[in-house]
């Protein structure tokens, strides 16, 4: 039996996914929201629209709609890992001030493109009015073939090989060309080789292929742990039902203290006359039963009420409080009773930060964040991470310097595992008058500067 399914609507997918497309949309860091229209979410109504309600695979994101929602989550996972990388590493700064939001924008669109072959290699869709199966390269994009009609959805039986061409050649349906204007050639490169990227790639990968790679698998990572409802631990301690009931518990004001005429009423002396009637007292007991039974129907009322405005717990929270209690009153039983009306003694106040222990420079690894705005002035936020970095492997060992007459020596070959061409930490320096040689294979860093990533040794 055949069963008939309606595509749903570009904006019905958008309203079931806007919250992730506000992720997306923290990320992208647009200055204004027509621009955040024009760039990102065109893209994504024709994701939407190519897409519609097809599942992904039979196996991940297989709800109707699955498809576009794998596709929004990979942009977003891509998007969060290119905002800790750093691309161009080999440019100078000007030039990768430049080129850093076009490689971000190109992360975005090749992670947008990736799933657009994934729906069609383990499915058939076919069009139930003439019974047309829809195929991609011919028909263009699903929403648009379909329109109103409706289709059936048949698995195949052996998906179709992944074909990163044909992927790329689907993506032209998503990325129009005036998108693409504004990219350098370089970056256009590495957009194109990130569409599809493959699974494990052999020998050197660039990053923004290695960027869309890890976020695809995050997004596999992720749906799997929801399927099978593995989440992750709680980080905290969370409280007991005992703590919990006694901070939720209502405090009740004490009712006022009965007075003189009260207590004449109600057949008994008052406490503050002072007379003792030791006469009277029996010969009222024994003559007036009525009113004592009235305070006695009294109280029982005055107590159904506040019992029926307090709120109730369940039995097993009910005893816990009782033991709570019982174990606090034995306590207080077991310490030795000095003065009742005494209030217990305060603590003595505590200093945070005289209670935290001095940091020795002996066992500091790396610069302070002051010592390096000190000596390189505000910004340079790369050198500092570059000063940072090295300090710390020279003091585990990871990394060798030699101290020199004059300065303190790093070799060319050591700085591009930082993030940053020796080229580029030359001109820096250069710039801040702290080198002082740079030939050969070793760059020379004045004393003071050196003293930062490690202390010069006692002659």
């Amino acid at each position: 039996m055949t069963t008939a399914h309606l595509a749903i609507p570009v904006e019905e997918l958008f309203a079931t996914h806007q919250k992730r497309i506000e992720l997306v949309r923290q990320c992208a860091n647009e200055s204004t929201e027509t621009e955040f229209a024009r760039k990102w979410v065109s893209v994504l109504r024709r994701c939407a629209n190519w897409f519609l309600s097809m599942p992904l695979t039979p196996e991940l994101h297989c709800e109707p709609g699955g498809a576009f929602r794998a596709t929004i989550e990979s942009t977003f996972y891509a998007m969060r890992l290119a905002g800790g990388q750093k691309f161009a590493a080999d440019l100078t700064s000007d030039k990768r001030r430049r080129l850093e939001p076009q490689y971000n924008y190109a992360v975005f669109l090749a992670a947008a493109c990736s799933l657009l072959d994934e729906p069609f290699r383990h499915f058939e869709m076919v069009r139930l009015s003439d019974r047309t199966k829809w195929n991609p390269a011919a028909h263009g994009a699903f929403g648009t073939w379909i329109g109103t009609g409706q289709f059936a959805v048949e698995r195949r039986v052996t998906p179709l090989k992944n074909e990163r061409m044909r992927t790329a050649m689907f993506a032209q349906t998503v990325i129009m060309p005036e998108l693409l204007s504004g990219f350098d050639t370089t970056v256009l490169d590495d957009l194109f080789n990130a569409i599809n990227p493959e699974r494990s790639p052999q020998g050197f990968e660039p990053l923004v292929h290695k960027v869309v790679r890890q976020a695809m698998d995050v997004a596999v990572d992720f749906e799997r742990k929801a399927q099978r409802a593995v989440f992750a631990p709680v980080k905290y301690d969370v409280p007991s039902a005992v703590h919990v009931a006694l901070a939720l518990e209502p405090q009740f004001v004490a009712a006022a203290p009965a007075t003189a005429d009260s207590a004449v009423a109600s057949g008994h002396p008052s406490a503050s006359s002072g007379e003792p009637n030791a006469g009277v007292a029996p010969e009222s007991s024994t003559k007036t039963p009525e009113p004592q039974a009235a305070v006695v129907g009294a109280t029982a009322a005055s107590q159904q009420q506040a019992s029926a405005s307090a709120p109730k717990f369940s039995q097993s929270l009910l005893d816990a409080l009782e033991r709570s209690e019982a174990q606090a009153a034995g306590a207080a039983a077991a310490e030795p009773s000095t003065s009742a009306s005494a209030p217990a003694p305060r603590p003595a106040p505590v200093d945070p930060a005289a209670a935290r222990p001095a940091r020795s420079n002996a066992n500091r690894v790396g610069p302070s964040d002051e010592e390096l705005t000190e000596l390189l002035g505000p910004g340079a936020a790369m050198l500092k991470e570059f000063f940072k970095a090295l300090a710390g492997d020279v003091a585990t060992g990871k990394a060798n310097v030699t101290w020199e007459e004059k300065g303190l020596a790093v070799q060319k070959r050591l700085v591009g595992g930082y993030g940053i061409t020796s080229d580029t930490l030359v001109e820096q320096l250069k710039k801040r008058s702290l080198l002082m040689r740079a030939h050969g294979n070793d760059i020379c860093i004045v004393e003071r500067a050196g003293r930062l990533i490690v202390e010069r040794p006692a002659a």
